[in-house]
């Protein structure tokens, strides 16, 4: 029987028995810009943009709170994730590191005259292993939220304190109308991280998340209000790492 339990008591801590083991050094750098997601319409200025149901519309400022970014393991499948889940090493492992896959600094991004700016949200410290996604969060910025000081300095001043999004535009359907939006709802995506993997060969990487402003206004249709439509939840579905279509 001996002969038996010792392979498997040595195969269980060789995947769990490290499994609280953190090797320093580690680091994820992450940033946020903005860009298109579709071409530029015809006769169009720089922030000029048609909605998914055919309005058309020229923003004139956005600001929107990001409050944190999360980063989530690959999941593990077959005979690793069930050893795992056996070797309490492994499940106290994951607790005591939950603070480092969090970015919770909140920030206020403004969307600028131009594209391609990009806004360092910080830097994470996860533990070695393969990361799979993020989990973006847009919430109400508090007092500690970085550009909160730069939303009040702007050429049109906006308070954005307990504010997740304040839009401003106008809406070309015939006769221009003029619209602003607030909201301080809160709304949350997963991004795709395409397999960022941290290790001692490998310690460092950089992303870069995209928001697709051109989309933000999708569900307005021609003589329709923006009040109508999940904005926030489009700024949200907006979030990618893929680099913005290129008229």
């Amino acid at each position: 029987m001996a002969s038996v339990v010792k392979p498997f008591v040595l195969l269980v801590c060789l995947t769990g028995c490290g499994g609280g083991e953190r090797i320093e050094g580690m680091q994820l750098s992450l940033g946020l810009t903005t860009g298109r997601a579709r071409s530029l319409p015809e006769a169009a200025g720089a922030r000029t943009l048609v909605t998914d149901e055919g309005a058309r519309a020229t923003l004139s400022g956005a600001l929107v709170t990001l409050g944190s970014v999360e980063l989530f393991k690959c999941e593990e499948t077959g005979l690793r994730r069930w050893l795992k889940e056996l070797s309490p090493v492994g499940t106290a492992w994951a607790h005591t590191t939950s603070n480092a896959l969090r970015l919770g600094t909140p920030h206020v991004v403004s969307l600028g005259e131009s594209d391609g700016t990009v806004v360092a949200l910080g830097v994470l410290h996860p533990p070695p292993g393969r990361y799979c996604r993020a989990r973006l969060t847009f919430e109400p910025a508090d007092s500690d939220a970085e550009g909160l000081g730069a939303a009040l300095q702007g050429a049109r001043p906006v308070d954005m304190l307990g504010l997740s999004l304040h839009v401003r535009g106008t809406l070309e359907d015939g006769e221009a109308r003029d619209f602003e939006f607030e909201t301080r709802g809160r709304s949350s995506v997963d991004v795709l991280l395409d397999g960022v993997e941290l290790s001692e060969d490998s310690p460092r990487a950089e992303r870069v998340f995209t928001l697709a402003w051109d989309s933000w206004l999708d569900g307005v249709g021609p003589g329709e209000s923006p009040r109508n439509v999940d904005m926030l939840g489009n700024v949200a579905r907006s979030a990618s790492l893929q680099s913005p279509v290129v008229p």
